[in-house]
Formats: C-alpha cells, structure tokens, sequence
C-alpha cells in the first residue's frame, strides 16, 4: 500500500503542469544586458493589487533569463535595469515554454 502511495505521488509530481517563460534583454546597441532585477506578479487582469511570486536577480553574459514553475495563466513582468528606462510586460502563458522577443532598452541619459 506504501509503495502505491508514492507511487502515486511520484507520478502526479512528474506530470503536473509546469510552464516557463524564457527572453533576453539588450541595450540600445544590442549589446547583452548582463545584470538586472526581474519582478514576477501573477495577473488577474483586473485593476486590483497584483501578487508578486518573486524577484529574481539576474547575472547572465548573454542577457538571457528563465523562469521556471509558472502555472498556465497571466503574469506581469517588471524589469529593473540601473541606467535604463524600466521595462513592463504582461504575458499570457498558455504553452509549457514561452519565450518572449528579444527586449531592448533604451537609456535613461
């Protein structure tokens, strides 16, 4: 009975619904954006207050970042780069893998 059990448990971990949303942010010359701050906010599309999953910190020589263990739905990224204009998106998640086009920013002086 045990072994069924986690068995049981084992299965329903393996195959239980996990989505990622993956992207890459360059600056205005296209060059890679190696460091930034990414805010997660799981959606409503309702103009009420937003929960935030988490913050990420991101350290990448190609600029690239991915989020993973998303469930289908709607998210709100933010993005925080020193010396740049702020970046917002929000994306409806509907594939296990989605991947956003490449971002550029553009500099605040």
């Amino acid at each position: 009975m045990l072994k069924l059990q986690l068995l049981s448990i084992l299965f329903s971990l393996f195959f239980q619904d996990h989505f990622v949303i993956t992207g890459r942010l360059v600056d205005h010359q296209y060059n890679p954006v190696t460091f930034y701050v990414l805010d997660i906010y799981e959606s409503n599309q309702q103009k009420e207050q937003l929960t935030r999953l988490r913050t990420d910190t991101i350290q990448h020589q190609n600029g690239e970042f991915k989020i993973n263990s998303l469930k289908n739905g709607h998210y709100l990224l933010e993005i925080d780069v020193p010396d740049y204009t702020g970046y917002t998106i929000t994306v409806h998640v509907k594939d296990r893998n989605f991947s956003l086009p490449e971002i550029q920013l553009q500099p605040t002086r």
